[in-house]
């Protein structure tokens, strides 16, 4: 399927269900701030339209005091949904067998704030997950959420750097978790953003 058929199918879904998931997953970021004092942030995460390459690096257990990581290449193609509702790229790997997943940006123009919703063909089993939710400060986006871990709270949190120093990278992304309210973080997945049109899995 390509990602223009994967938007109409995603805006279509998005009518009826996102209000309902957002109402549920949303984090304590989702609080509306001043509304005068509200910056445009719809643009920004325009960077990330294209397709793209990206090196994956991954900790094989997590919040288990592992220090092993997997390292392995992913391709992945993002573009902007209709309206100015947001983006959405289709993500695939074969570090699980023909693994395919989805992140759907939803941009909220009244708080500025951003929710981040996932779904995959491996370990969603057809639920879109919670979202992470928040904004951009410069260069750096950190989002979070409350989700569970085998059967227990914990927080979620993804940070975006653009333009990274030092670095080849468009973009570079990393996963953490923390299981006691954000008092303390693991890392469990980073990612960097590497323009590329002809991404193949080998």
């Amino acid at each position: 399927m390509t990602i223009n058929a994967l938007r109409i199918a995603t805006f279509s879904f998005m009518l009826f269900c996102m209000p309902a998931i957002a109402q549920q997953g949303a984090h304590r970021l989702a609080s509306a701030p001043d509304q005068a004092a509200v910056r445009d942030g719809s643009h920004d995460f325009d960077f990330l339209h294209g397709k793209w390459r990206m090196p994956n690096h991954r900790l094989t257990k997590r919040l288990a005091g592992s220090h092993s990581w997997d390292d392995f290449i992913s391709c992945d193609e993002d573009g902007p949904m209709a309206g100015g509702l947001g983006n959405m790229d289709v993500y695939r790997t074969n570090y699980w067998k023909d693994f395919t997943g989805m992140t759907i940006r939803t941009y909220d123009p009244q708080t500025g704030l951003w929710r981040l919703y996932w779904l995959d063909n491996h370990f969603s089993h057809g639920v879109i997950q919670p979202p992470v939710t928040g904004r951009f400060n410069g260069n750096v986006g950190v989002f979070t959420g409350d989700d569970t871990f085998e059967g227990k709270p914990i927080v979620v949190r993804f940070i975006w750097t653009v333009n990274p120093k030092g670095s080849k990278a468009v973009a570079n992304w990393q996963q953490d978790f923390s299981p006691d309210g954000g008092k303390t973080w693991e890392t469990n997945w980073r990612t960097e953003n590497i323009r590329d049109d002809h991404c193949e899995l080998r």
